[in-house]
């Protein structure tokens, strides 16, 4: 192995440890007897084969009522926030658990940066 791959490996395993270590939690509040949920996810990865760096952030919202769950997403390229194209729409989902069931009913809109809706999923989840 020579300097550069012995600096590639290093940098990985650091890069793994600050991953390992970053912890990001989601805060919930009680209110009127439901739960309203307010957090974000990290993700930060490498494809090898184009080399290409990918790391998004992306705050949700959302709450639970009557068994029904309500929340609202968007993604942010963190890399190039620079670029000005930072909000690209927003993704909202309502699903339901069945009760006594392994059954989720889902819908699923997303909008583009103008707030114009696209096309709705919806579906249903069974797990075994």
């Amino acid at each position: 192995m020579n300097k550069i791959h012995i600096a590639i490996a290093a940098a990985w395993v650091g890069l793994a440890t600050l991953m390992a270590t970053t912890v990001t939690n989601a805060k919930d509040f009680s209110i009127a007897g439901q739960t309203l949920s307010v957090g974000a996810s990290s993700d930060l990865n490498y494809t090898t084969g184009v080399e290409d760096w990918v790391w998004e952030l992306t705050p949700s919202a959302g709450i639970t009522a009557l068994g029904i769950g309500l929340s609202v997403a968007t993604d942010i390229d963190m890399l190039e926030l620079d670029e000005g194209d930072i909000f690209q729409g927003l993704d909202f989902t309502a699903d339901y658990t069945v009760p006594s069931t392994n059954i989720n009913l889902y819908t699923e809109v997303s909008t583009d940066a103008d707030l114009e809706f696209g096309d709705v999923t919806v579906g249903a989840k069974v797990s075994f």
